[in-house]
């Protein structure tokens, strides 16, 4: 009897032992549930991180390519106005989240002189693949309609982005643009006169203001290379507009190289003119 009894004890001892161990199983669920809502908490923490800037640019790149009708974001200081169906803002390239935008502070200094001067809606910014560029509505504020001879609020602009584009180093682009509305007039023909006209006046200025004349190129597009469609008025009004172009390192190495003359050939030149 007293063998019987220790034998149903010692198995009695090991059917608890099996279930003690059955039983300690959830351990490995619990271990991996905690494993799951670590990695959960720190994809949450590098979300919330996520510079503004890179995240206001993703929305607009979106709100670009499905052309909603109400914006996602709200446009910045001296920004497009979205919510217009017809209005479309040049592609913004999204950067991979740690990686500060070209131009970051350039674009801020505008930004913030832009806001100062008050010039919302006659001084747009953005940024773009080959580089940042500044457009200077011409529609009565710049430029007279029909006139590529700058008017003093485009000089005052002009005398105080120069520094900016001086302490830069960029190669600047100035672009002329017009509206698709025909011009005939003795001294601009065609809007490629008038367009090419207030690009070279731009680059005249911004010489006189002290920018180095070999980083500085004037372009005309006329009304080919519209901001918006030329459907109202309005649109007309942001087309009609001269950019600045603070070239990107890309958009630099795809202009034409600039290559100074030996003193030796300049002194040469000299000379014989005289």
């Amino acid at each position: 009897m007293a063998t019987m009894a220790k034998r149903r004890h010692a198995e009695g001892e090991g059917g608890g032992g099996h279930e003690t161990a059955g039983m300690m199983r959830w351990l490995i669920t619990y271990a991996d549930m905690i494993t799951l809502l670590l990695a959960l908490f720190i994809m949450l923490y590098a979300i919330s991180n996520l510079d503004i800037q890179r995240f206001k640019a993703l929305m607009e790149e979106f709100q670009a390519l499905f052309g909603s009708g109400e914006a996602l974001m709200q446009g910045g200081r001296g920004m497009l106005k979205f919510g217009d169906p017809e209005s479309r803002r040049p592609l913004v390239i999204p950067l991979l989240p740690g990686k500060k935008p070209e131009m970051h502070d350039e674009e801020e200094v505008i930004e913030r002189y832009v806001e100062r001067e008050h010039l919302e809606g006659k001084v747009l910014v953005h940024r773009e693949e080959r580089g940042l560029v500044i457009s200077l509505l011409t529609d009565g504020v710049f430029f007279a309609k029909g006139s590529a001879s700058l008017s003093p609020d485009a000089q005052k602009v002009l005398r105080d982005i120069a520094p900016l584009i001086i302490r830069s180093g960029r190669f600047v682009r100035v672009e002329g643009h017009t509206c698709d509305l025909p011009i005939h007039t003795l001294r601009y023909p065609t809007n490629w006169d008038l367009s090419v006209a207030r690009a070279v006046a731009v680059v005249r200025y911004l010489i006189a203001c002290g920018v180095p004349p070999q980083r500085l190129s004037a372009v005309g597009y006329a009304e080919f290379r519209p901001l918006v469609p030329n459907t109202s008025e309005e649109n007309r009004r942001l087309n009609r507009r001269v950019d600045l172009v603070l070239l990107s390192e890309s958009g630099r190495r795809a202009e034409p190289t600039y290559r100074p003359e030996p003193p030796s050939l300049q002194q040469e030149d000299r000379g014989e003119r005289r």
